[in-house]
């Protein structure tokens, strides 16, 4: 985007010098324009921390440059691989809410534990953020082009006259690496020659409508008024607002959507003036991993400094900050609030536009309608792996039996299959919405600590829930102690070929459930070996089991069927 007529990013690496990265400083902003510079994941940190940068979008690249210049230090350790790990811990800690963030590192991370070289784990690194970057602004390019059509249509509606627009909290380009995600449609508009005003919300307590939206806008040359927070139910109750944009930190999979506190407010008036409400966001922003966003989504608390005092230029042009409050007043400061996905019009996104619920959502993202929907109450707490042999022994075979077709994705875009090994403490198993990837690290792994089958329940940790068939394979980890590895695979041919020749669990049990895997357990004791076996599972149409102590001698028995591999 445009700062007095020259083109900008929010983030880029110094063409002179590429182990250093330049930012937008966002604490100076609307009254000074200032390019900080970053030399170390430290200040790559604090910058973060601090806010110097701030966005869903932005954060998530800022913290793949962290991990490039991580890595610049990692080298010149006796353990690379244990400095970056600390370094991808120390980032995720930073802001827990926006699901960007952890999404970049865990992706960086998982590439560069594969190399040895130092400089190729160097180039790579460098490469890594710069795609990541590359691809938030593309996406956010995308949202504009789909997002246009809305107003568009508005604006058709209304004969060219004016659509008016409400936002909040700002989701344009600072927010991002380019374009941002609420305001990318509305710069497509204005671009289009489409006439548009917009509502700026300040966005109490940091202002970051006031400051950077209204700026934002300032500079792109798009008409606007900024407004106090409370003002917006006022606008809409006498037909003022058009359509309202926001931005999005965290969608679920069932569409809720985490944004700055206060848009669930917003949203609540936009239902009552029957005004159409969308969340723009990159695929990103959307965590597949969770459903109820109220109940599971973070929200980051801040320091209630933020409410107390405000900042500013004073009329002799210096920077002030001044306490709005009795200075004993307590304060909180919850940095975010959910909105639920009834309340939400669409979602718009890189792929087009959808309707706020799952169904929308995988209808422009199938890969995600992996088989495993889980169906047991999952106790899933979302930390980082620790370095196991046994994870990366797992990963290794598991790609392997994506490359032999056990693992992998329908035409229709749902994945299909899991793996696992037992572990010092349960076991290892590729997670919830994995199916479809050619390759994976250990952000798609999950640790199953503990289960009960009888109350449906299940206790993992990891970057990702655990497989719905995580239950399957609990039971027979539980029955048979000399048993290492589970694969769980999809095959029509071989169902069908082996229909009436294996052991069987009833076609009247749906897959996921506690109930298959009670019946998996009667299979073994009754007419399995307990060393190693293959069994279908006829409630799961193409699904087959094989078992056994090791890698080699489950996919001995998978091979040894498949005459065709």
């Amino acid at each position: 985007m445009n700062v007095q007529g020259k083109a900008y990013r929010t983030i880029w690496l110094d063409l002179e010098n590429d182990k250093l990265v330049k930012i937008i400083d966002q604490r100076f902003l609307p009254h000074q324009f200032i390019i900080s510079e970053i030399d170390s994941l430290d200040t790559m940190v604090r910058a973060i921390r601090e806010m110097w940068i701030r966005g869903a979008g932005l954060i998530g690249a800022a913290a793949a440059y962290g991990m490039y210049l991580a890595c610049l230090e990692a080298v010149n350790t006796d353990n690379p691989i244990q400095t970056l790990q600390k370094a991808a811990d120390q980032l995720i800690k930073t802001r827990p809410t926006a699901v960007n963030l952890t999404l970049a590192v865990e992706r960086m991370l998982s590439e560069l534990e594969a190399n040895s070289n130092p400089q190729t784990m160097v180039d790579n690194a460098r490469i890594m953020a710069q795609n990541i970057a590359d691809e938030d602004a593309e996406n956010c390019r995308l949202i504009g082009e789909n997002g246009v059509a809305v107003i568009e249509e508005i604006s058709k509606k209304k004969g060219g006259n004016i659509v008016n627009i409400l936002t909040h909290c700002n989701a344009g380009w600072l927010a991002f690496v380019d374009y941002g995600s609420a305001l990318s449609p509305v710069y497509a508009a204005h671009d289009k020659g489409i006439r548009v005003h917009v509502w700026v919300d300040e966005t109490r307590p940091r202002n970051q409508g006031a400051k950077l939206t209204a700026w934002e806008l300032q500079e792109h040359g798009i008409p606007h008024t900024i407004i106090a927070d409370n003002t917006g139910g006022h606008l809409m109750q006498h037909k003022m607002v058009d359509l309202l944009i926001v931005g999005c930190d965290r969608c679920t999979r069932q569409a809720d959507a985490a944004n700055k506190i206060g848009t669930y407010l917003k949203a609540l008036a936009a239902r009552d003036n029957d005004i159409p409400f969308y969340a723009a966001l990159p695929s990103s922003s959307i965590d597949w991993n969770i459903r109820d966003g109220i109940k599971e989504i973070p929200i980051e608390q801040r320091d209630a400094h933020e409410v107390k005092y405000m900042d500013g230029f004073n009329k002799h042009g210096e920077w002030e900050e001044i306490l709005v409050t009795p200075q004993q007043s307590s304060a909180v400061n919850y940095g975010f609030d959910v909105t639920p996905a009834r309340l939400i019009s669409g979602i718009i996104t890189e792929r087009g536009i959808c309707k706020a619920n799952e169904k929308g959502l995988l209808e422009l993202f199938p890969e995600m309608s992996e088989d495993g929907i889980i169906k047991y109450k999952c106790h899933w707490e979302d930390r980082t792996l620790n370095q196991d042999p046994n994870l990366s022994s797992l990963i290794s075979w598991r790609d392997k039996a994506y490359s032999h077709g056990f693992i992998g994705v329908y035409a229709n875009g749902i994945g299909y299959g899991n793996i696992s090994i037992r572990a010092k403490n349960g076991f290892l198993i590729s997670g919830s919405g994995t199916g479809h990837l050619e390759k994976t690290g250990p952000q798609n792994y999950s640790l199953v600590e503990k289960w009960d089958i009888e109350q449906n329940q299940l206790w993992c940790a990891g970057p990702v829930q655990a497989s719905s068939e995580a239950l399957t394979h609990a039971v027979i980890y539980e029955l048979l102690p000399q048993i290492r590895t589970i694969l769980h695979i999809h095959n029509e041919d071989l169902w069908q070929k082996y229909y009436s020749k294996l052991p069987a669990a009833s076609e009247n049990i749906e897959y996921g459930t506690p109930q298959m895997a009670l019946a998996v357990r009667s299979l073994i004791e009754e007419s399995m070996s307990p060393d190693s076996g293959v069994f279908l599972m006829k409630g799961h149409q193409d699904g087959l089991v094989s078992y056994a102590e090791s890698f080699e001698q489950v996919f001995d028995q998978l091979l040894g069927l498949n005459s065709i591999i």
